[in-house]
């Protein structure tokens, strides 16, 4: 059941209609039903259903045992039962042919590849059972003892798709108090959800007709196009991902539940740093709290709090895949970060001198555009994983085919975007398109918020005119959220 098919709106409406009928004690039991229907509707992941349910029972026992225990050893031996159990899955479902290729290398011993089909979601709903049973273990959450009330939170269908990553100290209260029905909550979260239909559907997935197109036989492409489809890549990857959470987001509000915001604006950020504060931030702050604290964080001296930036930036690489590409991904954002904080003494003293840097409106204008670029260039390792390219030869690439300038260099794009689909009115309605989402999500601003804030004319024709870009423009069937397949 994809997200963006009629019968996953069909589903949903349903599942609020029921929700809201029954009583409000019922409204868990019933949205833990609605999660296994949601998980098993195709029939590839009904027996994968068991990993989600022995993920839960795992950690539940563990967590139970963590937070009634009074022995020391008791409690840490069932924390890395809970660890090891939770590795243990995203290791064999996700990291077993890498790992056998690396052992083989070591041993040069024969070890089989499986073709295993990964479970919906695995490493969104590991990370957020493992949570739980650190945080419990850390005193940061009390134990629940109810199981069904733990499950529902494991298989939360509006975050099993591309999170975000819950902590159980934030959606507990809220199953314990259902919310009352809300047209206010209800109207928000639609408008949360129309918004994000537009940004995938209309901007990402036509975007990626272009990108795809690129990236799919780079030795063909000259330097204008792949630098193009490098820079659009990173535009459609926000709008693809931010889209899917504004939905899930969306969906979660009417059922009566507020998640994790996972984005506030990141492309304002005025350093690598600071983006990755903005950028998937429940993944970020998952990897802060359980794997760049327990290092050490920021508390060492600075060769080891930088090696513990690159460490966590490392096993984010890994997080999305067992391929290479995303792994030279999250070393390459992980220097740039170390780097930016080794540097940023000396940074702040050159900028007295720098003469563009006293107007502030003109440093960070410049602060978010190399941000940009940085982040541009560390995804052609990326989406070199994603369609499958050489990343040294995009970027090789990039800087040949120019010899004509940039006059010749613009046609050549202009070409290849029509030749890829992107024709007619498309251009024009994606820029538009673009330019609004950045405009209306400025600052971090919630969306849903905005939208009330705003005057009758304003608000209404937004809501037309995202409703007529969708209809008209968008590329139904184009293709899955990006990070589904994480």
């Amino acid at each position: 059941m994809t997200i963006t098919s009629l019968l996953y709106l069909g589903f949903f409406a349903a599942v609020a209609l029921v929700h809201y009928v029954l009583p409000r004690v019922a409204r868990p039991y019933f949205l833990l039903v609605a999660n296994y229907a949601f998980y098993c509707y195709d029939p590839s992941n009904r027996p994968l259903a068991l990993v989600l349910a022995g993920a839960t029972l795992l950690t539940w026992v563990c967590g139970l045992v963590i937070g009634k225990s009074r022995s020391k050893v008791l409690r840490v031996v069932f924390l890395l039962l809970a660890i090891a159990g939770g590795v243990g899955i995203l290791l064999y479902y996700k990291y077993w042919n890498l790992l056998a290729d690396a052992i083989a290398g070591i041993t040069r011993s024969n070890i089989p590849h499986l073709d295993l089909i990964t479970p919906l979601g695995l490493s969104y709903f590991t990370f957020a059972a493992l949570s739980y049973s650190i945080d419990v273990f850390k005193k940061r959450c009390k134990v629940e003892p109810n199981l069904l009330h733990y499950a529902m939170f494991v298989s939360f269908f509006p975050t099993m798709i591309t999170g975000p990553i819950e902590r159980y100290p934030h959606l507990r209260p809220q199953m314990k108090k259902p919310r009352r029905f809300s047209y206010t909550r209800c109207a928000g979260g639609l408008f949360r959800i129309l918004w994000g239909y537009t940004k995938k559907m209309v901007i990402a997935d036509n975007l990626n007709l272009y990108t795809s197109f690129v990236y799919g036989t780079p030795d063909t492409m000259n330097g204008p196009n792949l630098l193009a489809a490098s820079v659009l890549f990173a535009i459609q990857l926000y709008m693809d991902f931010s889209g899917c959470c504004d939905i899930a987001l969306g969906v979660a509000r009417i059922l009566g539940y507020d998640l994790i915001e996972n984005f506030t604006s990141p492309f304002e950020s005025t350093s690598f740093s600071e983006f990755w504060t903005r950028w998937h931030i429940s993944m970020t702050g998952w990897f802060r709290d359980y794997i760049y604290f327990p290092l050490g964080g920021s508390r060492c001296c600075m060769p080891r709090r930088l090696m513990n930036v690159i460490i966590v930036f490392l096993v984010s690489g890994l997080w999305h895949g067992a391929d290479w590409r995303y792994l030279m991904w999250g070393l390459a954002c992980g220097v740039l970060c170390a780097f930016g904080r080794l540097t940023a003494g000396v940074r702040k003293v050159v900028w007295k001198y720098n003469p563009l840097y006293r107007a502030t409106w003109c440093k960070n204008l410049i602060q978010r555009v190399f941000v940009f670029v940085l982040f541009v260039g560390t995804l052609v390792f990326f989406a070199s994983a994603l369609f499958n390219a050489d990343p040294y030869g995009v970027y090789t690439g990039i800087f040949q085919g120019w010899q004509g300038g940039i006059g010749a260099a613009w046609n050549s794009v202009q070409t290849l975007l029509h030749d890829s689909g992107i024709d007619g009115r498309l251009p024009v309605v994606l820029t538009c398109a673009s330019l609004i989402v950045f405009a209306v999500e400025s600052k971090g601003r919630s969306v849903a918020r905005w939208i009330r804030a705003q005057n009758f004319v304003l608000r209404w024709t937004l809501y037309y005119a995202a409703a007529a870009a969708l209809l008209f423009f968008g590329a139904f069937g184009q293709s899955a959220f990006i990070y589904q397949q994480f």
